[in-house]
């Protein structure tokens, strides 16, 4: 039985709240009124103060690839967030890439659709394709190939109720000193900034929720079309 989500308020959970894009959306649904709580779950602790955010349930835990302990807290949730995100650079390796994008949203996904979470709601990229060539030697095309397969862990491989996936050009991740060449791709919008990105998730899950919005795949293209759910 999918659990119907309530008129107006709602209760998160989250990956990637550590991340460029999920720290501006854990502040912004901190600051939200009708998300009454948060749950992140990272390896990870959050930078921010814990005790002044009494809806903020913080779960720490070693192997994001098992959550099954972790079942309880997935439980009367209303949409589910994936922030999840590297680089080859940082993972270390075409395999531990893969492993953190895929593997881990895979997991989270279980877990999400156990839990009968009717809304799921990830960040992509534009352009991704699960079905293409994508070598590990040929990091452009592996990229592509397994962000495509990430969506499909709330797609195929698990289906939810509701699902969005957000499929962003490039991003600016609000560096303290931001170049003039940076901040000339933000107001032409080539690069969309992560705090603007956070803000149209919440602004998708609100309506979702607020509409009870069902049987559908929702995939929201490009900087232009993020930004248009701002307006």
């Amino acid at each position: 039985m999918i659990k119907k989500m309530s008129s107006s308020s709602f209760k998160t959970i989250m990956i990637g709240a550590t991340g460029a894009t999920g720290s501006h959306l854990l502040l912004q649904l901190l600051s939200n009124d009708k998300c009454v709580k948060i749950t992140s779950i990272s390896r990870s602790p959050l930078k921010i103060d814990k005790k002044s955010n009494k809806k903020l349930n913080e779960i720490l835990i070693d192997n994001m690839n098992d959550l099954s302990g972790t079942d309880t807290a997935w439980e009367d949730n209303d949409v589910f967030f994936n922030c999840i995100g590297t680089t080859r650079s940082i993972a270390g390796s075409a395999n531990e890439f893969s492993n953190i994008e895929y593997g881990i949203s895979l997991e989270a996904a279980k877990m999400a659709f156990n839990a009968n979470i009717p809304h799921a709601c990830l960040i992509s990229a534009k352009g991704v394709d699960h079905k293409i060539w994508g070598p590990a030697f040929i990091h452009p095309l592996f990229y592509m190939k397994i962000i495509g397969k990430k969506e499909q862990t709330i797609i195929e491989d698990y289906q939810f109720k509701y699902t969005t996936i957000f499929q962003p050009g490039m991003l600016s991740r609000l560096q303290s000193k931001d170049s003039l060449i940076e901040k000339f791709m933000q107001r032409k919008s080539i690069k969309l900034r992560v705090d603007m990105l956070a803000e149209a998730m919440i602004k998708e899950a609100e309506e979702v929720n607020l509409k009870r919005l069902n049987n559908g795949i929702k995939y929201i293209t490009g900087n232009n079309q993020i930004l248009s759910i701002l307006k």
